[in-house]
């Protein structure tokens, strides 16, 4: 497809969504995406990502006749694994919603649009809204401190035909509100599937969020996803990402410190087995004084993995008394693992505290001999050491029952690219 698709086709499939208050946003976007290219690996920040399997599975899913989704698949595990407010979107609709939680309204925005802002800042968030038929909102109201987590799961049907799904969750948290939100990208597909997601969450005057995304796909599935934060005043956020599954993953997680003393921890965890390709890039955009971010991210890549790292501090002119740090550590299973690894700083003001590092580094022998010398196979020393690495940084999740559940997870993961 050479980084382009048939547009006149494109336009034809969305020609026939069903005529919504979304109608005008799609035309909007169809006309930016004719005017802008769909990324390539010309682009430095797609330097290491090819993106062409996902473009031609995408215009398979254009020419196919079936453009409607599979039912709900109501034994998904993480629902009755982890205690939430669950809130299930089947292939772009909303199917469950919960009317009794004071302060939470959930709106289809097919329907009530109102003075919502659609993101359309990229070819690919542009893609999305010209394909999307719905974009769910959950509103949090100020005031509220909702101490029971609100989990969103993203459902296709294990059997769905259409090949390709464009979700689009907006998540605005207003004043002095604190929640706990789970992204769970777990339900997972029999057939070639691409997904090309975009979040968007707005923090409200000292809002606190907890936000925990969870992607364990499988390697039938493509996942492309953007998710665009705003920070108001003494806002703080705590953002973990756990990436476990796909063919291929590309999260751009972008956080604007959008005014004066705000706060975001950025952690991450991700596991690249054979013929998987994890990449993450992260922005911290501080364009006002006196906020922090923080990036750790912590990657294993087995044999015939590879995985990208990308996370950078962009403090503006003015931004004074700025702290901005990032961290990226790797592990490498393998002689055929590959890791492509680049933290930046970018930085126009005085008066600001700013670091990054990097590290790639296999297992040590010394450790797995110790282990193996108390009568611990090697086999078994090696995902110990390997687990313990990689688990660290789920002591900064604070929503409850979700810790033993991911590390059941990874370990699993890890017994397969050990």
């Amino acid at each position: 497809m050479n980084n382009q698709i048939d547009y006149s086709l494109l336009e034809s499939v969305m020609n026939k969504l069903p005529s919504s208050q979304l109608t005008h946003t799609r035309s909007i976007a169809l006309k930016y995406l004719k005017e802008n290219h769909l990324p390539s690996t010309k682009n430095e920040q797609w330097k290491y990502t090819n993106l062409n399997k996902a473009y031609n599975l995408f215009e398979e899913s254009l020419r196919s006749k079936n453009i409607s989704s599979d039912s709900l698949d109501d034994d998904q595990e993480i629902l009755n694994a982890i205690e939430a407010h669950w809130i299930v979107i089947n292939n772009d609709n909303l199917v469950t919603k919960n009317h009794d939680i004071e302060g939470l309204t959930i709106t289809s925005l097919s329907k009530n649009l109102d003075t919502t802002n659609i993101l359309i800042d990229d070819s690919l968030t542009s893609l999305n809204a010209v394909m999307m038929s719905d974009a769910i909102k959950i509103k949090i109201a100020k005031n509220n401190h909702l101490t029971k987590p609100i989990g969103i799961l993203f459902d296709y049907g294990a059997n769905i035909d259409n090949q390709s799904s464009s979700p689009r969750c907006i998540i605005e948290v207003e004043d002095d509100t604190s929640i706990k939100l789970i992204h769970a990208h777990t339900a997972k597909v029999n057939k070639p599937h691409i997904i090309n997601s975009v979040i968007q969450i707005n923090l409200g005057i000292r809002a606190n969020a907890e936000f925990l995304k969870l992607q364990n796909y499988s390697n039938n599935q493509t996942l492309i996803e953007k998710s665009k934060i705003n920070l108001s005043s003494e806002s703080v956020l705590n953002y973990t990402s756990i990436e476990l599954g796909g063919q291929l993953s590309r999260a751009d997680i972008i956080v604007d410190f959008d005014e004066k003393s705000s706060k975001a921890l950025i952690n991450g965890v991700y596991v690249a087995g054979k013929n998987q390709h994890i990449d993450n890039h992260i922005l911290a955009n501080h364009t006002h004084a006196m906020t922090h971010s923080s990036q750790n991210f912590y990657g294993v890549i087995g044999s015939k993995g590879c995985a990208v790292f990308n996370g950078k501090a962009l403090v503006h002119e003015g931004a004074f008394d700025t702290n901005a740090n990032q961290y990226n550590h790797n592990l490498l299973l393998s002689e055929n693992a590959e890791i492509n690894t680049k933290p930046e700083l970018e930085i126009y003001a005085d008066d600001v505290k700013c670091s990054h590092g990097t590290t790639v580094g296999q297992l040590d022998e010394d450790a797995i001999f110790y282990l193996q010398s108390r009568g611990i196979t090697k086999e078994l020393a090696r995902q110990l050491l390997t687990k313990t690495f990689i688990t660290r940084i789920l002591a900064d999740i604070n929503i409850s029952n979700t810790k033993e559940y991911i590390e059941g997870l990874i370990e699993l993961k890890l017994k397969e690219v050990s």
